[in-house]
């Protein structure tokens, strides 16, 4: 199963965020599964992968060449990419199930070009799960639904994206997901 990460470039961010990455990390670790991810060696970034590894789960970073300075060392693979739309493309072929931890506006990107590509093309193969930690995505919730019922969107869409309050939930969902990927 190959799990797409989407979260925080930042070094200097809550205790919380950070451990979560540690904790997802693990899960795909011990899980046997590849982790997906922007293959820079900061922030939640590096967490996940370190985590990912140190449990015996492979890395794959998708790094933008302009960035290739930054990149993660110890990815099992970098895959470059021209620049920040190539690397969602190409992050968005190669994931079955896209997790979005805390992040900025590049993570909300990730989601909303996952979640328009997955509803454009029909493919209810793949998953999105938000890791909902300390309500940071309420807002962005919030907005999806009050676009979803005022009509700018079919609603059904919205059974695409699970929410977990945290990293805990978010491995249980991941372990219902494992046999549809394997």
């Amino acid at each position: 199963m190959n799990i797409v990460v989407y979260c925080s470039s930042r070094d200097s961010i809550a205790t919380l965020y950070k451990e979560t990455a540690t904790g997802l990390g693990q899960w795909i670790g011990a899980n046997g599964a590849t982790l997906v991810y922007g293959g820079i060696n900061c922030g939640l970034m590096r967490i996940v992968a370190d985590s990912t590894r140190l449990n015996g789960g492979k890395a794959v970073g998708v790094v933008p060449v302009e960035k290739k300075a930054n990149e993660y060392p110890f990815n099992d693979e970098t895959i470059l990419a021209v620049d920040l739309n190539d690397r969602k493309s190409k992050m968005i072929e190669l994931g079955d199930v896209f997790v979005v931890l805390a992040g900025g506006y590049g993570t909300l990107d990730e989601l909303f070009a996952t979640f328009a590509f997955l509803s454009f093309t029909g493919d209810e193969a793949k998953t999105i799960i938000i890791v909902n930690d300390n309500n940071l995505f309420d807002a962005t919730l919030q907005q999806l639904t009050v676009m979803a019922d005022n009509h700018l969107f079919d609603s059904r869409l919205m059974s695409r994206i699970l929410v977990a309050q945290s990293v805990g939930q978010c491995c249980e969902m991941l372990d219902n997901l494992k046999e549809k990927y394997q």
